[in-house]
């Protein structure tokens, strides 16, 4: 990366970098190649994390530490730092936002576990305990819906059908709607796409 020569970035890929707070001379290998040849597609990247951070079923708290969860689950730092100073400024306490990294790292184990159960379709598996501590998961300081909100996001981008459809129904069960559902999932999509451009 240190021997790159910086290309000058069209407008719309310096205004990407901008909406997560990275400097406009950021380099890596995508953006060069995004930047290089003024793509339609960074106008649309930005404002599509835009729109799902005003979400009508969420507060901005909420959408803030679902993207901060989603982005530490792909272990991106910039992105890490851009959400992390979102949630704070909506009123996130260091325990919140400590939980929704803790969130990130507990799903990661939670859906290899789940998907090898699923891929191996054996009952015996499925008889088996995980023999993991989970004492976050009993009594987040997020609260039991926020937390399952960014389980659901985290499983969704991990791939792990037996998790989607395990907190989606406890999702539902506590009340929430399926537009929130939805909206959680969103968020999740867009930081996994901005991901792939800003890190």
């Amino acid at each position: 990366m240190s021997e790159q020569t910086l290309t000058a970035y069209d407008e719309g890929t310096t205004s990407l970098l901008e909406e997560v707070g990275l400097p406009t001379g950021h380099i890596n290998s995508a953006l060069q190649l995004l930047g290089a040849v003024g793509s339609r597609y960074s106008r649309d990247l930005k404002l599509n994390l835009k729109a799902v951070l005003k979400s009508a079923h969420l507060s901005e708290k909420e959408a803030a530490l679902l993207a901060l969860s989603v982005a530490a689950n792909q272990k991106n730092s910039a992105l890490i730092d851009h959400f992390n100073g979102m949630a704070a400024q909506q009123g996130a306490t260091p325990e919140e936002v400590a939980e929704a990294v803790a969130c990130a790292s507990l799903l990661a184990a939670n859906n290899v576990l789940y998907r090898f159960r699923h891929f191996a379709g054996k009952e015996k598996y499925n008889e088996l305990r995980p023999s993991l501590r989970m004492n976050i998961m009993m009594n987040p300081v997020t609260g039991k819906h926020l937390f399952e909100l960014m389980s659901l996001a985290v499983s969704a981008v991990n791939g792990c059908e037996q998790c989607v459809k395990s907190h989606e129904s406890s999702l539902i069960g506590l009340g929430a709607t399926e537009e929130q559902v939805w909206d959680a999932i969103r968020i999740a999509s867009v930081v996994a796409s901005y991901d792939r451009i800003a890190y």
